[in-house]
């Protein structure tokens, strides 16, 4: 994985899309907490709630042992419980995932001066899509105005 200009990892998005399935999801918390220092470095207003990410993720790890194995340990009534609290959090979840895609989509383009996302297909492929512009942006940052972002430490 090598780091672009802003200090992102360049990742596959393939793999990123894989691994966002296979594991139900808990990637994309693990993908924010990963670039959690990048972000702070060009983040000056500490937009993105990394707290609220932690405890998203931490979630999204018990929720996905509770699909894996849950039956096996909770009563109906648990279950029920369980599944309440779960649809709740998604919500949550959700909220989340789109107030730190558009910030980071804001974040990006304030830097370049330039408009770089496209605001449906944030909302219809989120992370995978940041991730995607991001490696674009590493492969030809010249393409956009002749800015170069600073690289993080």
């Amino acid at each position: 994985m090598n780091t672009n200009e802003i200090g992102f990892k360049k990742r596959n998005v393939g793999l990123t899309v894989l691994l966002t399935i296979v594991t139900m999801g808990i990637y994309l918390g693990y993908w924010f907490l990963k670039e959690r220092k990048t972000l702070k470095s060009i983040d000056s207003q500490n937009r993105i709630p990394f707290m609220l990410w932690w405890t998203a993720t931490i979630f999204l790890f018990i929720s996905f042992f509770y699909n894996l194995i849950g039956s096996a340990f909770l009563t109906p009534y648990g279950k029920a419980v369980f599944n309440s609290i779960d649809i709740i959090f998604t919500f949550y979840y959700l909220g989340l995932l789109y107030y730190s895609v558009f910030r980071i989509k804001d974040l990006i383009e304030e830097l370049y001066s330039e408009e770089i996302f496209k605001p449906w297909l944030l909302v219809l492929f989120n992370v995978w899509y940041l991730q995607y512009k991001i490696n674009r942006i590493n492969e030809a940052p010249e393409i956009l105005s002749g800015t170069k972002l600073p690289v993080a430490d």
